[in-house]
């Protein structure tokens, strides 16, 4: 992002000094391996389902910071470029489902960018006052970071990455365990997960569910699945149901069975 960006620039600005020559394929390379980094950690934090090659490119498009430097734009219209490149970031990156999911993946990226970007610069900083500054901030951002991590954390541990093997098709899902899920088909009580991703299927596949849910009958369209895999571990007679509305948990296209808890 442009606060890395800005790093990067005074970075080679102090080791080379009023002699630098400024080379921008150099910040550019460099704003992008940073912009990496950054989007990694967002998939990691948030558990997103994100490629290599979606990263990268990603990554190539907040490399496009570095030429606002060069540019003399007055600071609004710094700002938004900034908003519009973080978002186009994140949905390369991550994709979109909603709104609320890329706000959240804009969120997290601004604010390590932010974070990583503010303490490399303080470090750049010289002076013995401002390096006690730098032990006191870096305690402090530890203590909220810790906290922070511990909530995200929270909120996240029951994400899990799900492989769904049906027929000749592979759905790379991001699964959330939910324990309040019992769902069982009345024939031969099989447990099962609720998906709303679409997939190819024939209609005489279809095994339809009876359920209940909040007072209200209805009829759960399923499908068995070959396999499931999480966490290397294998799940075999398991219906997928087919969910028409999108889950609405962040990032979330599958809702496990509670029968999964401890298995995985």
């Amino acid at each position: 992002m442009f606060f890395l960006t800005f790093f990067s620039y005074l970075l080679i600005y102090s080791i080379l000094g009023d002699k630098m020559i400024i080379y921008v394929d150099v910040i550019f390379f460099l704003n992008i391996f940073l912009d990496f980094i950054l989007l990694m950690t967002v998939s990691v934090i948030l558990t997103r389902r994100a490629s290599i090659k979606r990263l990268l490119l990603g990554s190539f498009i907040g490399g496009g910071t570095t030429f606002i430097l060069f540019i003399n734009l007055n600071s609004l219209l710094v700002f938004i470029l900034k908003i519009i490149l973080g978002i186009i970031m994140v949905i390369v990156s991550f994709g979109f489902r909603d709104i609320r999911y890329t706000f959240n993946n804009l969120f997290y990226l601004f604010t390590i960018s932010f974070s990583i970007g503010g303490v490399l610069y303080l470090l750049m900083d010289k002076g013995f006052y401002n390096y006690i500054i730098i032990v006191l901030g870096f305690i402090f951002v530890c203590f909220i970071y810790i906290k922070q991590i511990k909530r995200v954390g929270d909120n996240y541990q029951n994400y899990y990455k799900v492989e769904l093997y049906y027929k000749n098709q592979l759905l790379k899902l991001t699964g959330y365990l939910d324990t309040g899920n019992k769902l069982y088909d009345m024939y031969k009580k099989r447990p099962i997960i609720l998906v709303d991703k679409k997939i190819k299927y024939n209609l005489e596949d279809i095994i339809y569910v009876p359920y209940t849910s909040l007072n209200n009958e209805s009829i759960l369209k399923c499908l068995k699945v070959d396999k499931i895999i999480i966490n290397g571990h294998v799940f075999h007679n398991y219906l997928m149901g087919l969910v028409d509305k999108k889950i609405r948990i962040d990032g979330i296209n599958c809702l496990l069975h509670s029968k999964m808890k401890g298995a995985i």
